[in-house]
């Protein structure tokens, strides 16, 4: 049927209507999906989920063996962030049943209200997790969050530090490294539909985490162990009302244990200062060696020059000096083995209170150690406008000088190592993602602050200490060790004077003696009754050195070895003979028939002195060093020292009463003094050392 003109006008306008609407329609779209596409993509992400940081895992920390000392434990946190007040109120009900409160509790107890971000559980179980996951009203949400963990318990903590519950460093190395440690926060979404209906509940990360640097340290969590219950046995086995202690590598600067014990001490758990490095004490006869270094530096006195002691009591203007005993003349060997005070003062003044001064800044003193740490304190060094006698002779004794236990341990490594002081290093670099370890730290010399002669010489005399010193009860039959005792009045801050009755005793020492390999410090505040530190300190370094040799045996197997009686395969050591009195071919059968060597200057005669003393430990195929005399006529002769260490020279010249002078550093290459010529009291003996 054919349409009038109207009816095909009508239907025009009709689809025309359509095909505008259309166009109309596509324009809008086109609007919406081209143009305001970010502003509408804005407002369905803001209705439908929020963005909330999501902390990053903090790095891991190992000791030099690879033991993680600290960690990282997951755990579900709950939050609240409600959207209105119907939220909270929902909220409130399911907290109260699900955590058994009383109705109204939880809404008080975790603040909740519209659009406030509540945390209600941290680090929940892994089965409320999962009830609360299946019916978790809306507002509640769950993430994932690092707990950090110690596995050895208090262990170094005061190295350590801890964090808090948003694992945010708060002392210690968490503090110092927290940069490092924390890495980068990630960002999660948390969904939900139009009508604000939440369909996850758990987070979904749009921005992952990044994880923070693990680090590795130098210190060695054996020893660190071993320390701490150390000292914890030193206080209470001498009254003491707290104990420090530092140990070093000797050759490397790397710190290996820091630790204090304070009976008293509110929080152990959460230590805010480690006092190893914060808390400054006079150091008194310990600074000793010190002093000595810049005599013997300065070439005023030798080794076995002779000093008048004054009978032990000596005025200096209106001041007297005094020493614990009577003595005379002592030789500088004797002065520091005894510890005379006015042996030690009168070689001082001879250097200058100046001089003296600068050798104690050289040692690193009245200065932070540089250690990675906070809170380490400077220390000082008394410096008067004019230097008297008195004050110069108080200096080197280490009276008007302030150190930490750090300092000293450093300073001690410096004479182990031949005279370097070196940047104490707690940090050995970090690890990569397959726990290589990266951005290494290199040994750095701070200066050499001594000759390879001195600090050699040092080292005999810190050994004769032990030997025959102040430092007898350090005298151990596992590991040779060489130091110097210290026993100083406390000070008084309030009344500005030293307290009579109150002292920190202090031992200072190196082992191997021979190599040294470790230096370290031991310092008791106040033991009573007894308060000399060789009795007190001393014994407390001897034990820390004894366990600490027989973890590794290999490592201190060599001139001075150590009992391995933790090891089948390590070689077994045996008890050194008494020879003194026997001849010399019935000591040659017996050291053979023991699997020892002996050195002897004649192959007749009778054995006046041995090295090793009898009854030491020995292992097969080591030496034994004999001084021979003949009856009839009384005479020594002299030994071949080649090869011998130091030390070994040392004691044999001391019992023949040879006056001797090293030079270089290692073992004897070269004697004045042929072996077998006979030697008196008058004998003078050049030794050339080198190193092997």
């Amino acid at each position: 049927m054919k349409r009038t003109r109207q009816e095909r006008v009508r239907i025009g306008i009709f689809w025309a209507i359509i095909a505008f609407s259309m166009c109309l329609f596509a324009a809008r779209l086109i609007h919406l999906q081209v143009f305001c596409s970010s502003e509408y993509s804005e407002v369905v992400t803001r209705q439908s989920s929020r963005k909330i940081d999501i902390p990053a895992t903090r790095g891991v920390i190992c000791d030099r063996n690879g033991m993680i000392v600290a960690n990282n434990i997951v755990k579900p946190t709950l939050y609240a962030w409600p959207a209105n007040t119907r939220e909270v109120q929902d909220i409130a009900r399911y907290l109260d049943k699900l955590y058994g409160y009383f109705p109204g509790t939880a809404k008080e107890r975790f603040n909740l209200r519209p659009r406030s971000f509540s945390y209600i559980d941290r680090h929940m179980s892994d089965a409320l997790a999962h009830r609360v996951e299946n019916d978790a009203p809306r507002g509640l949400y769950l993430r994932d969050d690092a707990h950090r963990t110690y596995p050895y318990g208090q262990v170094g903590r005061q190295i350590l530090g801890f964090t808090d519950i948003d694992n945010n460093g708060q002392s210690g190395l968490e503090l110092s490294f927290d940069s490092v440690l924390a890495g980068r926060n990630g960002i999660a979404d948390v969904y939900r539909d139009g009508l604000k209906n939440v369909f996850r509940v758990r987070e979904k990360a749009m921005v992952p985490p990044q994880p923070g640097q693990s680090l590795v340290l130098a210190c060695d969590w054996r020893l660190q162990e071993i320390v701490e219950q150390e000292l914890c046995s030193a206080v209470r086995e001498y009254n003491a009302e707290m104990g420090m202690a530092a140990f070093v590598d000797c050759n490397s600067g790397e710190v290996l244990a820091l630790a204090h014990f304070d009976p008293e001490e509110a929080h152990p758990d959460k230590p805010f200062k480690l006092r190893a490095i914060s808390d400054q004490f006079e150091p008194g006869s310990v600074f000793k060696p010190i002093t000595a270094a810049g005599i013997l530096d300065a070439g005023l006195v030798d080794f076995d020059d002779s000093i008048y002691c004054e009978s032990g009591r000596w005025k200096i203007g209106r001041r007297t000096l005094r020493d614990d005993k009577k003595r005379d003349s002592l030789t500088f060997r004797q002065i520091m083995e005894l510890s005379s005070n006015i042996g030690l003062a009168k070689c001082a003044i001879e250097l200058g209170g100046e001089q003296l001064y600068q050798t104690a800044e050289k040692f690193g003193l009245g200065r932070q150690t540089g250690i990675e740490l906070p809170g380490e304190c400077a220390g000082s060094i008394g410096r008067p406008n004019r230097w008297s006698e008195y004050t110069t002779a108080a200096l080197a004794m280490g009276h008007a000088v302030a150190v930490n236990s750090l300092h000293l341990a450093m300073a001690f490594a410096a004479v182990a190592n031949g005279g370097e002081l070196l940047q104490p290093r707690l940090i050995l670099g970090g690890l990569d993602q397959n726990r290589r370890l990266v951005q290494e730290r290199e040994r750095r010399v701070v200066g050499r602050i001594m000759d390879h002669a001195t600090a050699d010489t040092l080292r005999a005399m810190l050994r004769g200490v032990v030997e025959h010193g102040t430092a007898v009860p350090v005298n151990s039959r596992v590991i040779a060790i060489a130091g110097k005792t210290g026993t100083a009045q406390m000070i008084d801050f309030e009344n500005k004077r030293y307290f009579q009755h109150k002292f920190m005793a202090s031992f200072a020492g190196l082992f191997p003696a021979g190599k040294p390999l470790v230096a370290g410090v031991v310092v008791l505040q106040n033991p009573q009754p007894v308060h000399y530190g060789g009795y007190t300190s001393g014994p407390t370094f001897k034990r820390i050195a004894e366990r600490y040799s027989l973890l590794d045996p290999g490592r201190f197997i060599g001139t001075d070895r150590i009992l391995a009686e933790s090891d089948d395969s390590a070689p077994r050591p045996i008890e050194v003979p008494d020879f003194v009195g026997h001849s010399v071919d019935w000591a040659r059968v017996q050291a053979e028939d023991a699997g020892i060597d002996v050195r002897s200057a004649t192959d007749s005669g009778f054995v006046a002195w041995q090295f090793p003393p009898a009854g030491g430990l020995m292992f097969p195929g080591d030496e034994i060093v004999l001084a021979t005399t003949n009856l009839e006529k009384a005479d020594l002769h002299m030994v071949d020292l080649t090869g011998l260490s130091l030390r070994q020279a040392a004691a044999f010249m001391h019992f023949a009463g040879v006056t001797f002078h090293a030079r270089g550093n290692g073992h004897v290459v070269d004697q004045s003094l042929r072996p077998g010529k006979e030697i008196s009291t008058r004998s003078f003996c050049q030794l050339q050392l080198r190193r092997m």
